[in-house]
């Protein structure tokens, strides 16, 4: 026992000298010194700090003297009095070796680190930027606290048609019945054209959200200006950050006064902002729904749910309670979850501005995985190249003594440097590309940088630890004597090498024969025959609609003088020169296609749900639509609102309609089966909504609305001239508005904007493959070729020529690349067949899609191994032999 501890002890055994009864030194501060203070001061350090203790306790309390050792103790950790450690010998100083060890292969291998680093670089970004999209999809409205409680109520008004969201106003259910239901929240939505915003007599068309004052208590719109409480004030009114700078600028908004079109003023008490990506519900502004007794339309409702709520006991006890209205005798009420809202194509209204594609998600996961097991198995490939080249450094350490211990600290060293350099690599590169992908993706991240560099952080880690198991598997089974022979080297590294590189071309390919078909599927759906002609289509919304606000004299009066302007523009537009027909109807594609219940008269079927578009005599000509059975509208045979449709061919098809003379339709909303609508004509199937839906049942009615769009189709090479005077003829009638019109090649073109973002996503993506399989075939070539030097040198001498070596070179790794596009053909024909079946029209697989991409990988494989070929056959074969 060293005299210090002895020192304690017998300290520990002597009563207190002094103070309070029970007085000793802290025995944990004298283990501590113990520790870690170096014995030959121990014990004159311990007598000092006792002997200043007792005289301390004399005077001061006993717990004053105890703080008084603790600081007299740490005092004395100083570096000069600390004992020296093994710790340093046994494990720093070995690292240190380490670091400097793979520091120095680093730099005689640097084709293989600039490989690696390449690899885990592009690797990891790459998913990590579609980690950003896939999250942002998947964690839609979750920012909603109460996105689980959410329910919206919704009715299917017979047993074929689709769920749609509804009203409770329609059925007076007294939610207050149910228990398991906290409260409810009725959201009216405004299209930017119903209700105007009018500012220093200028209108601003924005959509608007009306809605009951507990909105915030249901949703987390982020308010930067006011509180939730605001929407208590019948005449507040809340904007959006880009509306209030779209009106204001940069002045201050709060305080200021708007005109909502016909519903009085409002003062400007909040603002939202922006309303974020990962949201399925988008507005520009909110309007307190009691500011007014009526609106005029129907809104979404939500329910709010709490812990005791069943979804299938509730719709139970609610299914029935639709069938007294005479419009819904048939049918069946529910809810459903907010967070099911999303991905439910089937369920539209207004509010919601944006749905998701399960397939999308699920084709963009897959891309991540290719890309990210590409790059682990390249950056695989090059270790494993490298590992395989030190093979007789290794077998000599072996049989110096080193064991597995230190090989494994050899690799530790390794990676953590790669770790070290690729995380701020990857960091920086993503701030980088982070505005323009935002920006192309229409995305809005909430994550700040230091949340950023954790997740890269972490992804990079796991890339490098599932690399190093990887490579810690590859070297353990190795032996000295092998090694040191290299037996290994010529054998086992070129078949591990070359079965990545080819794993690694499966991949690509895949991906280039998916990009193909997207591309197809693409150029498919915007050259497909629409049933109509798209080209020089306009349209331009002149009038809104008069609401009735209590004053009938003056309700009249507005209406009178709308109908004079209505004439009027109808009468100028037939003057323009560049008009070459136009009609007061919606544009395909414009999302003014409603849905109602119809039947064929007189037949056993059920009512269902079946489009309805608005249409004049005039819409048949200027769309180009073909006719198949009967006629169209006609100003000479027909008047407006007469009970007379025209349907299309799939319309006909259902109902199994064979010749219109006898053809009627009962329309459950508008007197049944009592006043029938007599079909009058068949016209072709035309595409009035996206290509991705087949097209449907849809059932065309003469109706003249002074506040629906004119549709004009535009002489060829006449565009700016004929706008310019369409233009004139908007402000004369509309002073105090922009002049805005819609060109129908623009919606196609917006129609398929996601289309054509995967499609760029996809070839992006596999670029990014391609030069990462591209990498490791160039590096594999270029060990490959310097291991068979010799074998080069022999040749040449023996009268091989240049492009005998070439091909002899460039064959092994060609048959490699072949194999791979043998494995990928059938694996992108099943995997682009599951996708093409999400599309209701879709282009077929073209087998010259395959052709293409098996000739692109081997162009890019030839050429990355053809210098490396040529370079080795070149070379003089006198040098060649002296190769070691």
């Amino acid at each position: 026992m060293s005299k210090a501890k002895e020192h304690i002890n017998s300290e520990s055994n002597l009563p207190p000298s002094g103070g309070i009864q029970g007085g000793t030194p802290p025995r944990l501060a004298e283990k501590l010194l113990l520790w870690f203070l170096k014995d030959e001061l121990a014990e004159e350090v311990l007598g000092d700090l006792d002997e200043k203790f007792y005289s301390t306790s004399e005077k001061y309390p006993i717990r004053k003297a105890r703080r008084n050792y603790w600081y007299q103790v740490i005092n004395y950790l100083r570096p000069f009095a600390l004992k020296s450690t093994k710790v340093k010998n046994l494990v720093i100083s070995p690292m240190k070796i380490h670091f400097k060890f793979a520091t120095r292969v680093f730099r005689k291998n640097s084709l293989i680190t600039f490989a690696s680093l390449t690899s885990i670089v592009v690797g990891v970004l790459s998913t990590f930027l579609i980690y950003q999209w896939l999250n942002s999809e998947l964690t839609t409205d979750q920012f909603h606290s109460n996105y689980d409680r959410l329910y919206t109520l919704a009715v299917q008004q017979s047993a074929v048609d689709n769920l749609q969201p509804i009203s409770s106003d329609f059925f007076n259910i007294d939610y207050g019945e149910f228990s398991e239901i906290d409260g409810y929240l009725e959201a009216i939505y405004f299209e930017p054209d119903q209700l105007k915003i009018i500012h220093n007599n200028k209108d601003y068309e924005a959509a608007g959200l009306v809605t009951d004052s507990t909105f915030f208590n249901f949703f987390n719109f982020k308010l930067i200006d006011g509180t939730p409480e605001l929407l208590k004030d019948p005449s507040n009114i809340i904007l959006t950050e880009s509306l209030a700078e779209r009106i204001f600028g940069d002045n201050n908004p709060i305080g200021k006064t708007l005109v909502l079109n016909q519903r009085g003023n409002f003062q400007i008490a909040g603002i939202l902002e922006n309303i974020p990506s990962n949201s399925s519900i988008s507005f520009d502004y909110i309007v307190p729904k009691h500011a007014h007794d009526f609106w005029g339309k129907m809104g979404m409702e939500f329910l709010l749910t709490n812990g005791s709520f069943n979804k299938a006991e509730f719709n139970e006890k609610i299914k029935e309670l639709g069938r007294t209205h005479p419009q819904f005798k048939e049918s069946t009420l529910s809810t459903i979850p907010f967070k099911d809202i999303y991905f439910n194509h089937s369920l539209t209204h207004g509010l919601l501005a944006k749905y998701g594609d399960e397939a999308e998600i699920k084709t963009l996961t897959l891309v991540a995985i290719v890309i990210l097991l590409v790059a682990v198995l390249n950056f695989t490939n090059m270790q494993s190249t490298l590992l395989f080249s030190q093979m007789k450094s290794k077998g000599i350490k072996q049989i110096h003594g080193a064991g597995r211990i230190d090989f494994f600290l050899e690799i530790l060293a390794s990676r953590l440097l790669y770790t070290v350099v690729s995380i701020p690599l990857i960091f920086g590169a993503f701030l980088l590309i982070k505005p323009n992908y935002l920006r192309f993706l229409e995305l809005t991240l909430s994550s700040q940088w230091l949340e950023t560099l954790g997740l890269i952080a972490i992804g990079t880690s796991g890339f490098v630890i599932l690399t190093t198991i990887i490579s810690l598997l590859q070297s353990t089974r190795i032996s000295a004597p092998k090694a040191i022979i290299s037996e290994i080297s010529t054998r086992r590294n070129t078949s591990a090498s070359k079965i990545l590189t080819t794993v690694q071309y499966v991949f690509a390919i895949v991906l280039i024969i998916a990009t193909g078909v997207v591309f197809k599927q693409f150029q498919y759906m915007q050259n497909k025959d629409l049933g109509y002609n798209p080209n020089n289509l306009v349209s331009v919304k002149f009038f809104d609609g008069i609401e009735y606000t209590g004053d009938f004299e003056v309700f009249k009066k507005q209406s009178e003088d709308q109908v004079k302007s209505y004439e009027y523009v109808k009468n100028e537009l037939g003057k323009i020169p560049g008009i070459e027909s136009f009609t007061q109807g919606a544009l395909p594609l414009s999302n003014n296609v409603s849905a109602m219940s119809w039947k064929l008269s007189n037949s056993d079927f059920e009512y269902t749900e079946a489009k309805l578009l608005t249409a004049d005599p005039a819409y048949f000509n200027t769309m180009d639509l073909k006719l198949l059975n009967g006629r169209f509208f006609s100003d000479s045979l027909d008047t407006e609102r007469q009970h007379k449709v025209v349907i299309n061919k799939a319309a006909m098809e259902y109902w199994g309609i064979d010749n219109t003379e006898n053809a009627k339709l009962a329309n459950s909303s508008w007197s049944g089966e009592k006043a029938p609508w007599q079909v009058i004509g068949v016209v072709d199937n035309f595409n009035f909504e996206h290509l991705s839906r087949k097209v449907e049942p849809l059932i065309m009615v003469y109706f003249e609305d002074v506040e629906r769009e004119f549709s004009f189709r535009i002489r060829e090479g006449g565009f700016k001239p004929t706008m310019e005077a369409v233009a004139g003829l908007f402000q004369g009638v509309n002073p105090n508005r922009d002049f805005n019109y819609t060109i129908l090649d623009d919606q196609l073109a917006a129609q398929y904007e996601r289309e054509r973002k995967l499609s760029r996503t996809f070839v992006f993506f596999t670029l990014i493959a391609l030069i990462l399989s591209s990498i490791g075939l160039f590096t594999m070539a270029l060990y490959e070729t310097q291991k068979r030097i010799k074998e080069i040198g022999i040749r040449k001498v023996i009268g091989a020529s240049v492009g005998q070596v070439v091909t002899l070179l460039s064959s092994s790794f060609m048959k490699w690349v072949l194999i791979a596009f043998v494995i990928a053909t059938p694996i992108a024909w099943y995997a682009m067949n599951e996708w093409l079946a999400n599309f209701a029209n879709q282009t077929n697989i073209s087998w010259w899609i395959f052709a293409a991409a098996g000739i692109l990988a081997m162009i890019l494989a030839m050429a990355t191994v053809i210098g490396q070929s040529l370079t080795a056959a070149k070379r003089n074969p006198v040098h060649s032999l002296r190769h070691d």
